[in-house]
């Protein structure tokens, strides 16, 4: 009769009669079962029924057999061989309990979702319980007396303390400073005034902080626990960047600050939320003082930002004809002469790379049809979908580039910047709205006013193609793309440009 063959009660009524063979065989394929999904998953989860599923299998096995690890046993009369393989399965057992054990703790021991605080007591509760472990396999597998063993090894128990004094005091002090969560993987800090560096990790002895010249500080936990630390990433990473600039007293104090908001508003590097300031520091017959303030997003910023900051400034002050004051210092200043609001106009074309390559007389030409136009803070200059007709070139306040779709702000324009340009020399629509943040001055140059310089000199399209591509290039921020397509890009905008302007390609060539 074969098993298909057998009813219920007969099936039942065989596996009593051998109940040992059943549970082997039981425990043999959920054995099985588990090896498979601890090679096979590589999941967390998958691998705690893994374990779980090995020990359940041992211990089955170990039960049919009449054999219990945890208790000791009375069989010296059976063969060293027996007993050498007794001692190897009991010791397999207290390894798989222990780490079904640690598999449980590393599925669910979470606290509050703090990486560095549960890596750590995870660690401690594992140690623990590998500690309990070995204790047990001595004490129940081996049965020696671990009472005695702790009484006799007390002086191996000092000898070993007082080697690993230092070891043990950088241990504690790593659950002392991951109790006082004083700082976390990620955070720059700030160690005595003197090391400075991102933490990239933690373990039971060292901290370890990658600096800003990227190398790797290593400091031990006895050490930070007792040093006085600044956490610049708490409780948030924004940073602030700080520009003090003199002026000579040519404006009023709040005229001085309102340019100073309105160099912040055209910054691309800093946050606007929350508003930069601008701070009167002093005022005397020499100089007006200011402090800028503002913040940056993560403290890797700071620089950049501060350098972009000095630079708009200076183009505002530029476009408003201010001079900077000496330090108090400083006995003596030379006298430098910037471009002020009234030249602007037969001025601005020089500054731009755009028209560098132009003769000085056809600047001139293009500069006495300038057109002045005046945006108030929050009107719109170029809207989506829009072709513009001329070239501005902002001579004072600051514009912003927000996308067409969700208004997400891309970039800012400050003095000197241009837009317009793909629907001038192109003849492309605009892509994306253009919006003026501060009160800003905008002077332009229509199609009509370009043609005549462009007709007269037809090589100046491909001078211009380039330009163009350079600036596409700077927008698009991908050197190496831009390297290998810049030649085949100005060609094809110097082509489009003698195209729209009806130039003769032979005479351009």
């Amino acid at each position: 009769m074969t098993m298909a063959e057998m009813q219920p009660a007969q099936l039942f009524s065989l596996i009593a009669e051998h109940s040992d063979i059943a549970v082997m065989a039981a425990a043999l394929g959920l054995g099985c079962i588990s090896l498979a999904i601890l090679a096979l998953r590589r999941d967390a989860m998958w691998r705690l029924a893994g374990r779980i599923g090995s020990f359940v299998a041992l211990t089955a096995a170990l039960a049919s057999q009449g054999i219990q690890p945890y208790q000791p046993r009375h069989d010296a009369e059976q063969s060293s061989a027996h007993q050498i393989g007794l001692y190897f399965i009991e010791v397999l057992w207290w390894i798989a309990l222990a780490r079904s054990l640690v598999g449980i703790v590393d599925a669910f021991v979470i606290f509050e979702r703090k990486p560095q605080e549960s890596r750590l007591f995870q660690q401690l509760i594992a140690g623990l319980i590998y500690l309990g472990v070995a204790f047990a396999i001595v004490g129940q597998v081996f049965e020696v007396p671990v009472g005695a063993l702790f009484a006799t090894s007390g002086a191996v128990a000092i000898i070993a303390g007082l080697a690993l004094q230092s070891t043990l005091a950088d241990v504690f002090s790593g659950i002392a400073i991951s109790l006082g969560r004083s700082y976390r993987i990620g955070d720059w800090i700030v160690v005595d005034s003197a090391v400075e560096g991102r933490i990239v990790e933690t373990n039971w002895q060292n901290v370890h902080l990658l600096t800003s010249t990227h190398d790797l500080a290593i400091i031990p936990n006895s050490v930070v626990a007792k040093a006085r630390l600044l956490n610049q990433s708490w409780p948030d990473s924004a940073r602030d960047a700080r520009v003090l600039v003199r002026l000579r007293p040519a404006l009023s104090p709040a005229a001085v600050v309102e340019l100073g908001l309105e160099a912040m508003a055209s910054c691309n590097l800093i946050l606007h939320d929350p508003p930069a300031t601008a701070t009167v520091k002093s005022l005397n017959g020499s100089a007006i003082e200011v402090e800028l303030k503002c913040r940056v997003h993560d403290r890797t910023l700071v620089d950049g930002a501060t350098n972009e900051v000095f630079d708009r400034f200076f183009r505002h002050a530029v476009a408003a004809g201010l001079s900077f004051a000496p330090d108090a210092g400083d006995s003596y200043a030379p006298d430098i002469e910037f471009e002020t609001a009234a030249a602007a106009a037969g001025r601005i074309t020089m500054r731009l790379p755009l028209f560098a390559s132009l003769a000085k007389e056809d600047r001139a030409a293009l500069a006495a049809k300038m057109k002045r136009k005046e945006y108030a803070s929050g009107e719109v200059v170029i809207g989506p979908g829009e072709l513009a007709q001329s070239l501005g070139i902002v001579q004072a306040g600051a514009l912003a580039l927000y996308h067409a779709r969700d208004d997400r702000e891309l970039t800012r324009l400050a003095p000197g910047d241009y837009f317009g340009e793909g629907g001038l020399l192109l003849g492309e629509p605009q892509q994306n709205a253009l919006r003026a943040v501060t009160r800003a001055v905008v002077y332009e140059i229509g199609a009509a006013d370009l043609a005549p310089v462009l007709r007269s000199r037809p090589g100046l399209s491909h001078q211009l193609g380039e330009a163009l591509a350079q600036r596409r290039a700077m927008e698009q921020k991908n050197e190496v793309d831009v390297k290998h397509h810049t030649g085949h890009t100005a060609k094809r905008f110097a082509d489009r440009i003698m195209e729209l302007f009806q130039l003769d390609l032979t005479s351009a060539r």
